[in-house]
């Protein structure tokens, strides 16, 4: 009885693509956006004359934004890897028992 790899069972890319690339890229652009509006706004840049609150409440918002997503997207992944996990002990229960059927055929034999 063939059955299919754990690579074809475990939907690994979404969670590579999830974690990698979607987490990095959102949290380092919103942090650093968040960092450069909050210094300008407390540094009285001049582009920021008469937006100083607003920069600063922009600011707090991608920073806290930021932690946000990283926070789900961790929780996304634990719930992926416990599936993940789950998936391999089925599999590693399959083997087990086709170990074992074998086994008994060639006592009997």
């Amino acid at each position: 009885m063939q059955s299919k790899k754990l690579t074809e069972l475990i939907p690994y890319r979404r969670t590579v693509w999830m974690t990698g690339f979607l987490k990095t890229t959102l949290s380092a652009s919103l942090i650093s956006t968040g960092v450069v509006l909050l210094f300008n706004s407390i540094t009285n840049h001049p582009l920021f004359d008469g937006y100083k609150e607003t920069g600063i409440i922009v600011g707090i918002t991608c920073i806290l934004s930021a932690i946000l997503i990283v926070t789900l997207i961790d929780k996304w992944k634990e719930q992926k890897k416990k599936e993940e996990l789950e998936i391999i002990d089925k599999r590693a229960a399959e083997i087990a028992e086709e170990k074992i059927l074998e086994a008994m055929k060639k006592l009997e034999n």
